[in-house]
């Protein structure tokens, strides 16, 4: 492993004796001074057992993305079953022709690559999974140009992070967010963009438009990585934390951690209480119930849990006292 701020290196003496695939069959932590291996998808007698050398969020990656960065950081270039597949499933866009189907990249070729370049060639000829029209070169001339627009907006908005830009108002994210639903389907970039547009409306408390988001993130992931993935968990607990944040009506005076809830807020969180769930049996599945990961996902899930008995004990009263 490596960070680059601050600058350091580590070796893991029995992770090292594992291969990597983009689509492993296990993953691994630490638990004090033991390394433990657990399974993420099902293991056939004489399968070689894998893991990934990419973080979980690197995983979801467009091919080019994750093979460049492990060249980069592994000196190797990756052959496994999602890097040499058929298609690309982060690097999918809406079909310029019938506009309801999705036209998906070939994956690169085998061998050295001259950077992490999202490469037109591997687009041309691709058929929509609706219609079975094929991208002409005049289409994917097109597709990349907004590639390209949208890797900038996703530079420009780290640089507001940052504090070097201005941070983009209302009507400038609702045109960058038209401009992703138009062209874009199942993409890493618009995965990215999505996560900063709603790190945006978090901070000007729009939870209903970063809901929105953090949902299309979720969605993304679902669709992108087939299997358990640790971010796909944590951006469902992310969007669960959103919806709990506005069903917050008021806080109790004079009574520690006392909160009241939104009776119109039921269903948010009911939703909130399937997000957590679905979070929780994903972390726990990878990394065991009493791992720091899904012990923090249940404890959210039993407060959610308890607002929604809450609302409903209230309810039922009400409406005896109505009798």
């Amino acid at each position: 492993e490596y960070s680059d701020d601050p600058q350091g290196y580590s070796t893991y003496f029995f992770s090292s004796f594992m291969s990597h695939s983009c689509w492993p069959n296990a993953v691994w932590h630490y638990s004090g001074a033991d390394h433990v291996l657990r399974a993420r998808r099902r293991i056939e007698f004489g399968d070689e057992v894998t893991i990934s050398y990419l973080p979980e969020h690197g995983l979801l990656q467009a091919s080019p993305v994750r093979r460049f960065e492990l060249h980069d950081t592994k000196r190797f270039w990756c052959t496994c079953e999602r890097c040499t597949g058929a298609q690309d499933h982060s690097r999918g866009f809406k079909c310029p022709r019938c506009e309801d189907g999705k036209v998906f990249s070939r994956t690169p070729e085998p061998g050295p690559a001259k950077d992490a370049t999202l490469m037109s060639q591997h687009l041309v000829g691709v058929s929509c999974d609706s219609c079975g029209e094929a991208l002409t070169k005049r289409d994917v001339s097109r597709l990349v140009g907004h590639e390209k627009k949208l890797k900038k907006l996703v530079d420009d908005y780290a640089s507001c992070k940052n504090g070097s830009k201005a941070s983009p108002d209302l009507a400038e994210l609702q045109s960058a967010e038209d401009f992703i639903d138009s062209v874009f389907a199942q993409h890493a970039l618009a995965d990215l963009a999505w996560e900063q547009l709603a790190e945006f409306h978090g901070r000007k408390r729009r939870y209903a438009k970063q809901q929105q988001m953090l949902g299309r993130r979720c969605r993304f992931h679902a669709c992108a990585y087939e299997g358990f993935n640790g971010s796909h968990a944590w951006r469902m607990e992310s969007q669960g934390d959103a919806l709990m944040r506005s069903s917050v009506s008021s806080k109790v005076s004079g009574q520690k951690n006392a909160t009241v809830w939104q009776a119109t807020s039921k269903e948010d969180l009911r939703e909130a209480c399937r997000l957590y769930n679905e979070a929780f049996a994903i972390l726990s599945l990878m990394f065991g119930k009493d791992h720091e990961y899904a012990a923090q996902v249940d404890r959210k899930r039993c407060i959610a849990q308890k607002a929604v008995d809450a609302l409903c004990t209230d309810e039922a009263a009400s409406g005896r006292l109505q009798l």
